[in-house]
């Protein structure tokens, strides 16, 4: 019989999961006995697993014990596009002149996914694993806004076509022009993108809990 996979990294990746969807969002803490039986796990790998991705930033220690989804009220979602924003900048700064060979990864279907597969060529691209770690960091962070912003802007899979033209042109001051549009538009709807992942995470917890 196989040996069934470590509790710990089942918790880890299943947690995650949840966490980089938003359905975390809505709730005041994160009950460990309720994960742990939605798992089938023992409360221990679910509490190692909180503790290990409250380094990753997306879970908190809450105040007074326990664990909280990271706060990401629109002063929190606003900062963190800005931040990405950053890291995509100075990627492109890093690596000002190199050929595009390699630059661009191939298409999925997904306009925010393939996105965000862009973005973090980008960084990868620079070689510099400081600025990878801090660019994954918050990326990991806003993955749980994808669907609000395919809500929220209807011409993402323009927006998101017109990057691709532009990096593999390699129009250097048109595209940074372009993140900058592109974080900076979702930067000024914050509250909304905000909102809408707490209403989705809400009505979830509402549809799991039953009559």
């Amino acid at each position: 019989m196989a040996k069934s996979r470590d509790p710990f990294l089942r918790a880890l990746e299943q947690i995650r999961a949840r966490a980089l969807s938003g359905a975390y969002a809505s709730a005041p803490t994160i009950v460990i006995a309720e994960e742990a039986r939605q798992l089938g796990l023992s409360t221990t790998p679910v509490r190692e697993a909180l503790s290990c991705l409250c380094g990753e930033g997306l879970i908190e220690r809450g105040p007074t014990g326990g664990f909280v989804a990271t706060r990401m009220d629109a002063a929190a979602v606003r900062d963190r596009y800005d931040f990405r924003l950053i890291c995509l900048i100075a990627a492109l700064d890093l690596t000002v002149g190199l050929p595009s060979y390699g630059r661009l990864p191939p298409r999925g279907g997904s306009s925010l996914l393939d996105a965000g597969a862009l973005f973090e060529s980008f960084v990868r691209r620079a070689g510099n694993r400081a600025l990878l770690t801090a660019f994954r960091r918050v990326d990991g962070q806003l993955r749980q806004f994808r669907d609000a912003e395919a809500r929220i802007f209807r011409d993402v899979p323009a927006e998101t076509e017109r990057l691709f033209q532009l990096a593999e042109e390699e129009v250097n001051g048109a595209l940074r022009k372009a993140l900058h549009d592109h974080h900076q538009r979702r930067s000024r709807a914050a509250a909304l993108l905000s909102l809408e992942v707490m209403r989705r995470s809400g009505d979830g917890a509402d549809e799991g809990r039953g009559p």
